[in-house]
């Protein structure tokens, strides 16, 4: 008889129980794999989902090793289900919190696929709520038939995937997030701007910022590599902060106004490094910019998007015409 299928909300225990079974393949695989993460539902904040742990071991080769040390502990080797260059595993035993397991190739389609759609999820707000919408809808009509279920995602998967890999995201914070959202929308390139809070204590809202959350008032921006690169857009991002300013940017003073920038890909971090580095020399001060990556934005209320264009007179501490100075 089939498990009837169920989605809870978001619970901070899937962290710790991701860590336990992390530390355990970790402490089992020895130096066999290249990384371990967390994946699926469970990884992202806010979202609901099945409270069963996804984890991708990640290797490069001694896969048949891998195979071997899993299956001496207690695992059973499930074949590829028709994915290339991910192999899956079931735990016999009841002693570890559920998960399932698979372990796949680095660089692989499979690799990316889980990565891409993780990130944008993270990022992406709407899509987190679009996502939850048809998971409960798909729960309701197929409590019992899980591969239904799984099967009846795929075009949303699809059009996530395709998002992700249409237009690049970078997230920056740089004190009052109206007038660091209206300045890159005017950047030729920038597709799609999105004002919001990052790297903080829990789900948050404008109140919650305020009152001491943690988060950073942030701009997602979506843009066209092809027509703007990333060096471009931190020589702008360089041109409206003061990098090496604490807490403070203009006259806004607060932790919520801190510099950072987020959720860029891995690939792109020494590039960022390097910049940062470079514009050092301009500076006595050190720069005081953070640099996170798969962090969870939280989209900010209707009233704070595109506040500037809605409020003609309203309150900016960027210059927005600044932009002319950037070759």
């Amino acid at each position: 008889m089939n498990k009837e299928l169920r989605l809870s909300s978001y619970q901070e225990s899937w962290v710790t129980e991701f860590d336990t079974i992390k530390n355990f393949l970790d402490n089992i695989l020895l130096n066999l794999h290249e990384d371990i993460i967390h994946i699926g539902s469970t990884s992202i904040p806010s979202l609901k989902a099945k409270p069963i742990i996804d984890i991708d071991i990640v290797f490069t080769d001694n896969l048949d090793k891998i195979i071997k040390v899993l299956e001496n502990n207690n695992y059973e080797y499930e074949g590829t289900k028709g994915l290339k260059d991910r192999h899956a595993f079931k735990y016999k035993l009841n002693n570890l919190y559920e998960h399932h397991l698979y372990a796949v190739l680095k660089g692989s389609h499979q690799y990316h696929n889980q990565l891409d759609v993780k990130r944008n999820l993270l990022n992406s707000s709407k899509n987190r709520t679009k996502y939850s919408t048809l998971k409960e809808k798909l729960i309701k009509d197929n409590k019992k038939d899980r591969a239904l279920y799984t099967n009846n995602k795929t075009e949303l998967i699809s059009q996530i995937l395709m998002e992700e890999r249409t237009m690049k995201t970078i997230i920056f914070a740089g004190g009052c997030f109206w007038g660091v959202e209206a300045y890159f929308k005017q950047l030729e390139g920038v597709n799609e701007t999105e004002v919001g809070y990052i790297n903080g204590v829990g789900t948050t809202t404008y109140k919650k910022v305020c009152e001491g959350s943690g988060h950073a008032e942030a701009v997602l921006i979506n843009y066209d590599e092809n027509v703007i690169s990333l060096k471009k857009l931190l020589d702008h991002f360089f041109n409206i902060i003061d990098p090496t300013s604490i807490n403070k940017q203009g006259p806004d003073i607060g932790i919520q106004y801190r510099s950072g920038i987020y959720n860029f890909l891995p690939e792109q971090l020494p590039f960022i490094k390097n910049y940062i580095s470079f514009r050092q020399k301009e500076y006595k001060k050190p720069i005081a910019i953070e640099l996170e990556t798969n962090l969870i934005f939280y989209g900010a209320e209707d009233y704070h998007q595109d506040y500037l264009d809605k409020n003609a007179n309203g309150y900016c501490h960027v210059r927005l015409d600044s932009y002319k100075n950037v070759e």
